[in-house]
């Protein structure tokens, strides 16, 4: 048999384009651009809050979360001093 590598980003991609296309076929209710306010405000309210209180955080441990779990540098600082700097447990707490 042949070694193949599994390229889980593209997997990730292929699943978020397969429920685009789901939610297109659908007819695109108006129930998600009734809640695209309440997203625009949220991201607004972080990007406002960049100067978020980094003391006691690992730079690199921050950049880890922001990667793994997909976050801004706000989410993920607030995720670490929320787990008392345990990199895994912030992760968790931000994805699941």
């Amino acid at each position: 048999g042949e070694a193949k590598i599994e390229d889980l980003s593209a997997q990730a991609h292929m699943q978020a384009a397969e429920q685009f296309k789901q939610a297109e076929a659908a007819g695109a209710s108006a129930e998600p651009v009734a809640n695209a306010p309440a997203a625009i405000e949220e991201v607004a309210e972080e990007e406002e809050g960049d100067d978020v209180d980094e003391t006691g955080v690992e730079s690199k441990d921050i950049e880890l979360v922001m990667q793994q779990a997909n976050v801004s540098r706000v989410k993920a600082v607030k995720a670490l001093k929320k787990n008392d700097n345990d990199i895994v447990n912030a992760i968790m707490d931000l994805t699941m």
